[in-house]
């Protein structure tokens, strides 16, 4: 059984953290479609997208897996540096994993 968490530390850099959890007592593969093993993207207070992790990245056509060892943790982590941004955020992050597809979202603020 896989769970996650998700977390932002907001500064003068927001950082994003998805944890992948492999609670079972066997190893887990995580299956994808193409090198694009996460995304992290934001929303402002209207839901309106203003930054996306992959925007403009180029990923590898072929398949891909991950293998996550029983009571292990798998890590996926960025970086945004957002500039003049303040107000209320939602952060969301995607595991498009194709036989375990997560989806998390975390609200922040920016000062």
């Amino acid at each position: 059984m896989l769970t996650s968490k998700f977390t932002v530390n907001a500064g003068s850099r927001v950082e994003f953290n998805l944890d992948v959890h492999n609670n079972s007592k066997k190893m887990v593969e995580l299956r994808f479609r193409d090198g694009k093993t996460h995304d992290f993207f934001v929303q402002d207070a209207s839901g309106k997208e203003v930054w996306r992790w992959s925007k403009s990245r180029m990923f590898t056509q072929g398949l891909q897996n991950k293998l996550v060892k029983s009571r292990d943790v798998a890590v996926f982590s960025e970086q945004w540096s957002p500039s003049n941004a303040h107000g209320k955020y939602t952060a969301v992050a995607v595991l498009p994993s194709e036989n375990h597809p997560i989806e998390e979202r975390v609200e922040f603020d920016l000062k």
